[in-house]
């Protein structure tokens, strides 16, 4: 399994959260097989979401989307993020605890 991490210094969260839910890269048709949305307790418009794919291309090529149609529109930057986002892509090697395979 491969993660998307991806890191969103937001001006603020509803704001965020309402594009968030309008899925605008199609997250919901890119083959993700999960999304967590996760925010810093210390700092609330500190960001994180984690979008679980099968593979690492699948996770490279939603990547690739969110850059070019989302995060590449000077509003989005502009009015709801301070910087632009951070992402990663994650191998999972190992896994414990409750839904380990």
């Amino acid at each position: 399994m491969f993660t998307l991490q991806i890191s969103y210094p937001v001006r603020d969260y509803g704001a965020f959260k309402k594009v968030f839910d309008t899925d605008p890269a199609g997250r919901a048709a890119s083959g993700a097989r999960s999304v967590r949305l996760l925010r810093d307790t210390a700092d609330q418009n500190s960001v994180v979401v984690h979008l679980d794919f099968d593979t690492k291309d699948a996770a490279g090529v939603f990547l690739e989307q969110l850059r070019s149609q989302v995060w590449d529109k000077p509003e989005v930057i502009g009015d709801l993020m301070t910087a632009s986002p951070t992402a990663r892509i994650l191998e999972e090697v190992a896994r414990e605890g409750q839904g380990a395979g």
